[in-house]
C-alpha cells in the first residue's frame, strides 16, 4: 500500500485527504503549518514516503518551500495541485531533481470534493515517463484522470486562464454598470437584452458586477499579471477595489442584486451553490 502526504489541508488539500482516504487504497497523511488544521504531527509521518502531494498556497517562495517538502519526504514523485505561476512545474523538478506532476484542480470551493470527482483531473509530468504511474495513482483514487503528454506550462496556464477569464468577465460588467448609471440606463434591460442573444448564440453570459471575493479569481490575476504584466489584468484588479467602495451606495447594491437576478436564470447557479 503506497504511503502519500498531503501537504496543506486548506479546503482543496482537506477534500483530496479525505478521497484518499475514502479509496482505501492508500495509507494516508496529512499534514499543515497550521495546528488546527494538521492531521498528523511532521515528525510521525513516514520517511520516505512514496508519493507527496502539494495543495499549498502559491507565493514567490513557493518552489524553496517545496523543494524542502521534497528533499525531507524523498518521494518517487509529487504532484503539485496548486495553482502556480507558468514554469512552476519545470523550475521545481530542475531544483529538486524529483520527478514532479502537474494536476491543476477545478470547482468551487464549499463543494470541492464533489467537484474534484466531477471534473476531469488533468495531469502532465516532468519526466513524461512518470506520466502512466501518476494517471494509475490518481485513477485508483477515484479521479475521472486525463493524462495529458504535453509541456506542463500549458495545463499552468490553462488553470490560470479558467479562473482569470471569469474574473475579467465580471470586472466587464463592472464597467458596464458604471457606464449605465452615467448615462442613466437600466443595466437590468442591457441585461435582458444581452441574454436573449446569449440563449440563442451562447456566446456573452450574463455576470452580476459585484465584488470579487474569494480565493480563486483576483489571486490568480495577480499570479499571471506578475509573470506578464497586463493592462488588461490590472483593470481588473482596479476595477475591483474600485467596486468595493461603490457598493457601499445602497442603490448600486440594489441594482447589482437585480443583475444577479438575470445572472442566475442564465447560468448553471446551482453549481455555485
Amino acid at each position: 500500500m503506497e504511503k502519500i502526504v498531503i501537504i496543506g489541508l486548506g479546503e482543496v488539500g482537506k477534500a483530496l485527504y479525505e478521497i484518499f482516504v475514502e479509496s482505501q487504497k492508500f495509507e494516508v497523511y496529512g499534514y499543515d503549518i497550521d495546528s488546527s488544521r494538521t492531521i498528523n504531527r511532521y515528525e510521525d509521518i513516514p520517511r520516505p514516503i512514496d508519493v507527496v502531494h502539494i495543495a499549498i498556497p502559491y507565493s514567490t517562495k513557493f518552489i524553496d518551500i517545496v523543494k524542502q517538502y521534497l528533499i525531507d519526504f524523498k518521494p518517487m514523485y509529487a504532484i503539485i495541485h496548486s495553482t502556480v505561476a507558468p514554469t512552476t512545474t519545470r523550475r521545481l523538478y530542475e531544483e529538486a531533481r524529483i520527478p514532479i506532476a502537474f494536476s491543476p484542480v477545478r470547482g468551487k470551493h464549499p463543494n470541492m470534493k464533489k467537484h474534484l470527482r466531477f471534473w476531469s483531473k488533468w495531469v502532465c509530468s516532468i519526466p513524461k515517463e512518470i506520466l502512466d504511474a501518476v494517471t494509475q495513482h490518481l485513477s485508483t483514487a477515484g479521479f475521472k484522470v486525463k493524462p495529458y503528454h504535453g509541456e506542463p506550462e500549458s495545463l499552468e496556464l490553462a488553470k490560470l486562464w479558467e479562473t482569470v477569464y471569469r474574473a475579467i468577465m465580471i470586472a466587464s460588467w463592472q464597467e458596464l454598470h458604471r457606464i449605465a448609471r452615467k448615462f442613466n440606463a437600466d443595466i437590468a434591460t442591457v441585461a435582458e437584452f444581452i441574454g436573449e442573444v446569449h440563449e440563442v448564440l451562447h456566446d456573452r453570459p450574463i455576470y452580476f458586477p459585484g465584488y470579487i471575493g474569494g480565493h480563486c479569481l483576483i489571486p490568480n490575476t495577480i499570479i499571471l499579471n506578475s509573470v506578464y504584466s497586463s493592462k488588461l489584468f490590472e483593470f481588473v484588479l482596479e476595477s475591483n477595489e474600485k467596486r468595493l467602495k461603490e457598493l457601499e451606495d445602497v442603490n448600486i447594491r440594489h441594482e447589482t442584486e437585480k443583475l444577479k437576478e438575470i445572472f442566475i436564470r442564465y447560468t448553471n447557479y446551482e453549481y455555485y451553490t
